[in-house]
């Protein structure tokens, strides 16, 4: 007697052996979806994260299970249990030998990583099918039990839920022997909210994967059909790795497209222009002013808030308790000409004429790819120079920096140009009247502005800075991707023969420097993904996963590097590393704002008293807040005006003046927006 009535195409679908094996692997993939990354995850991240890494393990296990089953098939044939518990076991022992053999070197040979990735997926599908195939023989020939959910997936799940938990135990073993918990900055936001989103979308992905797992088999059957129809005979189990090879290459390609929609909505989503800044600066000191060339529509959002944000002499004043100048603020506005080398001209004939060279600083700050340079790290600088210093931001693009990475070649060639034109204007002024020059990156700024070193030449690293005139530099958030980085990691000594740079993972381990020095530093924080990220792991384990003795502080040294799965926390790592809310400075991820003061001290040699360093931190939290809460209001009340427009201009003509309803002028009004508004009677039918 069956224990559950049965369709036939659920029984047609059940007795596949790859979408068996494909169930323990997605199963089994759960223990290494709750590894701890370098940032803790919310209830909703671990879900997400939960259920992609389990359809990815579903899909490459049932692909390799179908793989092996063909390799050891007759032509036109499917194995039989024997022949499948083989094949298995070749698998396994083969899989397992591979993976040991290059596991060692698979850190520095992508070809080692991916032997060793691929030894470990074969030795799992061997596990999987081996385990389905003794399920199968077991309930159906040897109990005489009609296939269906309860005696494949049923038994299947509770594989590889039982492997799951074993890899669970050994990891918590791993984190008593180091002294951490696996629960240790795993979790972050967990309330009854959250957890009862988080366990919506884990139902959610169950019922994804399911129907993926059903749809998966269904679509692998109608393909093995057409196989069938063309080739006039059996395709046996060559046919079902065919079939399984075309949907996994299927999703793949979905995935790529998918993630990259996903990212351009993510990254595009505030590309507003923004109601708080309408109007060009009336300074002269800043780009778009009065004295300046640029135009306010070509230097982009970022460069709008960028020079009508710039402190004011008295405001400098109040925070430090002497006497300041106006600072300058320089954008080469990306939309002022696609040529770069006119860029440069233009950027450096604003600095001219805003009086850059009358100051005793010029910091040639590098942007991220939207042109965004950190107003933090901007004001703490006009905090500690008392005014006396020039800020230039030469912009290479205005997208999004994941857009924008392309385009860095692009900002080193422009920042190169303007930096050699800082260089010969300077020369030509008197010896005690020359600002000194420095360099400012954080995130892809940082990328950017450390590889201007890398361009070929008869100078690399630290020494072709000083070929251009840089005095010092500070880079925060340093990325992965950056030349410079990667080179510096491998041999410091090539790239700082005379150890004027400093890596940091906070200011404060940065001696202090004597008056009148400058050196470069990065600052890295030691869980900041946007550094440690890198699209080579999903073959091959990064730097900082090594021995766990060896690991950098931060990194836990209980987790281990499984190919693909790593990748996927890595990747949610990266989006939570760079969250932050207005005036709350955290050392932590991707946020760089509670080093900004300390960190241009200990690079730039700038001076302050303690008393000053207070006030400074506490203003550059303030002014944050405030602006942040300035463009919130003006986006809120921009989008209330324009709806409000629309309702009357649809109701016909009505004497009122929309810009009456602004609550700033209630107080100037003889009756607040709301009287004027009730005294409004709607026309007939409205």
């Amino acid at each position: 007697m069956p224990l559950l009535r049965r369709p036939g195409w659920l029984t047609r679908w059940a007795t596949d052996t790859p979408a068996q094996a494909g169930v323990i692997g997605a199963a089994w993939s759960v223990a290494g979806s709750l590894s701890r990354g370098l940032l803790p995850r919310s209830p909703l991240d671990q879900a997400l994260a939960t259920s992609v890494i389990a359809t990815i393990n579903y899909q490459l296990t049932a692909t390799g299970w179908a793989s092996l089953e063909a390799a050891a098939a007759v032509p036109g044939r499917r194995p039989g249990t024997l022949a499948r518990i083989s094949v298995a076991t070749v698998a396994i022992t083969g899989g397992y030998a591979t993976a040991f053999a290059t596991s060692r070197r698979s850190a520095d040979s992508p070809i080692a990583a991916a032997a060793y990735a691929l030894g470990r997926q074969t030795a799992f599908a061997g596990i999987a099918g081996g385990a389905a195939s003794l399920w199968d023989e077991l309930l159906h020939k040897r109990l005489g039990l009609r296939p269906g959910l309860d005696t494949t997936v049923v038994p299947n799940l509770i594989t590889g839920a039982a492997i799951a938990a074993g890899n669970v135990y050994f990891a918590v073993r791993r984190a008593h022997r180091y002294g951490t918990t696996t629960s240790e900055h795993r979790f972050a936001g967990v309330n009854a909210r959250s957890v009862s989103v988080a366990a919506a979308a884990g139902a959610g992905a169950a019922v994804g994967l399911g129907t993926l797992v059903v749809t998966e088999q269904l679509a692998a059957r109608g393909i093995e059909a057409g196989i069938r129809t063309v080739i006039r005979r059996d395709p046996g189990a060559l046919g079902s790795l065919v079939a399984h090879g075309i949907l996994l290459g299927g999703l793949t390609v979905a995935s790529g497209v998918a993630l990259r929609r996903i990212t351009l909505r993510l990254q595009s989503r505030d590309d507003i222009v923004e109601p708080a800044y309408p109007e060009p600066p009336t300074s002269v000191h800043v780009s778009a002013g009065p004295a300046s060339t640029m135009s306010f529509e070509s230097i982009g959002k970022e460069g709008r808030r960028f020079v009508l944000m710039t402190l004011t002499p008295e405001e400098i004043t109040a925070v430090m308790g002497e006497p300041a100048i106006e600072p300058v603020r320089v954008v080469g506005g990306f939309e002022s000409t696609s040529d770069i080398a006119e860029r440069a001209k233009l950027t450096l004939a604003d600095l001219e004429s805003c009086g850059g060279f009358d100051r005793g600083l010029i910091c040639v700050a590098s942007p991220t790819g939207v042109g965004y340079v950190n107003y933090t790290i901007i004001e703490a600088l006009e905090y500690l120079t008392r005014g006396d210093c020039a800020t230039v931001v030469p912009q290479y693009a205005l997208v999004p920096s994941a857009l924008a990475m392309p385009r860095t070649a692009e900002g080193v060639h422009l920042t190169r140009l303007v930096l050699e034109g800082i260089r010969d204007r300077i020369s030509a002024m008197p010896a005690d009247q020359r600002p000194r020059v420095v360099l400012m990156g954080e995130s892809l700024g940082a990328n950017v502005a450390l590889d201007v070193s890398t361009v070929p030449g008869p100078y690399t690293g630290i020494p072709a800075l000083d070929h251009l005139g840089v005095d010092g530099g500070v880079y925060f958030g340093v990325p992965f991707r950056s030349e410079f980085w990667q080179r510096w990691r491998v041999n410091p000594e090539a790239m700082d023969p005379d150890h004027r740079l400093l890596c940091v993972a906070q200011p404060d381990q940065a001696p202090p420097l004597s008056p009148g020095s400058m050196r470069h530093l990065m600052l890295v924080h030691n869980d900041d993904p946007v550094n440690k990220f890198g699209y080579s792991m999903v073959l091959q384990p990064p730097w900082w996963m090594g021995p766990p003795a060896t690991r950098p502080p931060g990194v836990p040294r209980e987790t281990r590097f499984r190919p693909v799965s790593t990748f996927a926390i890595a990747t949610i790592d990266l989006l939570n590393g760079m969250n932050s809310k207005p005036g709350q400075f955290k050392r932590q991820g991707h946020d760089y704002r509670i080093e900004a003061r300390m960190g241009l001290q200990r690079s730039y040699g700038l001076k302050c008293t303690p008393a000053q360093a207070d006030a400074i931190e506490h203003a550059l939290r303030e002014r944050e807040t405030e602006w942040a809460a300035r463009r919130m209001i003006a986006r809120k009340l921009d989008r209330a005006r324009r709806s409000i427009a629309d309702t009357l201009s649809s109701w016909g003509d009505v004497n009122v003046d929309v810009a009456d309803l602004d609550p700033a002028l209630a107080e100037h009004a003889p009756a607040s927006p709301l009287q004027r508004l009730g005294r409004i009677s709607a026309p007939p039918g409205a």
